[in-house]
C-alpha cells in the first residue's frame, strides 16, 4: 500500500504577487538565505573560493531593503554565481 496521496487536482503555479525585475532580485536571494540558512561568512567563503572578492558592504548591500541608503540591486547573474559558489563551496567541503 503506498503511503502517497495524489492531490485532488494537478499542480497549478502560483499568481505573480509582484513585479519581477532581473536588474534588482535582492528580496529573492533574501529568501533563499533564509531558506538554506546561508550566512554571510558562508557567501563570503562560497565567493573568495571561487576568485570573487566581496566586501562586508557589499554583502550587507543584498541584505537590507531598497530604501537604505546601503542598498545596492543584486542582479539576476550575481544571483547565478553567489548560487553556483555556493554549490562549489559545498561540494568542495563534503570532499575534503
Amino acid at each position: 500500500m503506498s503511503h502517497f496521496d495524489a492531490p485532488a487536482r494537478g499542480y497549478t503555479r502560483p499568481p505573480m504577487t509582484r513585479g519581477v525585475d532581473p536588474q534588482r532580485m535582492n528580496w529573492l536571494w533574501q529568501l533563499i538565505l533564509e531558506a538554506t540558512g546561508l550566512d554571510s561568512a558562508d557567501v563570503r567563503d562560497a565567493l573568495n573560493a571561487c576568485g570573487v572578492p566581496v566586501t562586508d558592504k557589499r554583502l550587507a548591500s543584498w541584505r537590507v531593503t531598497d530604501k537604505d541608503d546601503d542598498y545596492f540591486p543584486l542582479t539576476i547573474a550575481e544571483l547565478e554565481r553567489n548560487l553556483r559558489s555556493v554549490v562549489a563551496w559545498k561540494a568542495k567541503r563534503a570532499t575534503s
